[in-house]
C-alpha cells in the first residue's frame, strides 16, 4: 500500500474531498483480491476433483477481473466521474461477496478457498467503506 499512498501524494491536482486513506485502502484491497482470486482459480484447477470446482473457478476469475478493473479505475483521477466510480465500487463489492460465498463452500476442504474468501471479504468491506466516504 506504500506505493499507492506515494502515488496519491504525488498527484499534481486536487483530489477533492475524497478520504485518501479509504481510497488507498480500497485500491490496495482490489489489487490484493485480484491476485488471491487468480491464485485460487489456478489452485482449483490443480485439485483432483476439479469438476466440482467449476463454479468456484468461474467466480474467482470474474472477481479477479472486476477487482483489477476497479483498482485501475480508482487509480485514475483526471476527469473523475462520481457515478461511474460508485457503479464500479458496487459491482466490485458484489463480485467479492459472491466469490467469498462460493469459496466458503469449499473452505473446509481447500485452504486456498478459505484464504480467497477472507481476502474477498476484506475487499468487499474496503469497497463499501469507500462508497460510504464518497457519500
Amino acid at each position: 500500500m506504500e506505493t499507492v499512498n506515494r502515488l496519491l501524494d504525488s498527484y499534481p491536482a486536487d483530489l477533492g474531498g475524497v478520504d485518501r486513506k479509504a481510497l488507498a485502502t480500497c485500491i490496495a484491497a482490489c489489487i490484493e483480491c485480484a491476485k488471491a482470486c487468480t491464485a485460487c482459480a489456478d489452485a482449483c484447477l490443480s485439485e483432483p476433483a476439479v469438476a466440482e470446482l467449476t463454479k468456484c473457478i468461474r467466480t474467482d476469475l470474474d472477481c479477479a477481473d472486476i477487482c483489477e478493473t476497479t483498482g485501475r479505475v480508482l487509480s485514475r483521477h483526471t476527469g473523475y466521474d462520481a457515478n461511474l466510480t460508485r457503479t464500479v465500487l458496487e459491482s466490485c463489492a458484489t463480485a467479492c461477496r459472491s466469490c467469498a460465498e462460493e469459496c466458503e463452500h469449499h473452505s473446509d476442504a481447500h485452504a486456498h478457498c478459505r484464504i480467497c474468501a477472507e481476502v474477498c471479504r476484506q475487499c468487499e468491506s474496503a469497497c463499501r467503506e469507500l462508497l460510504s466516504a464518497l457519500g
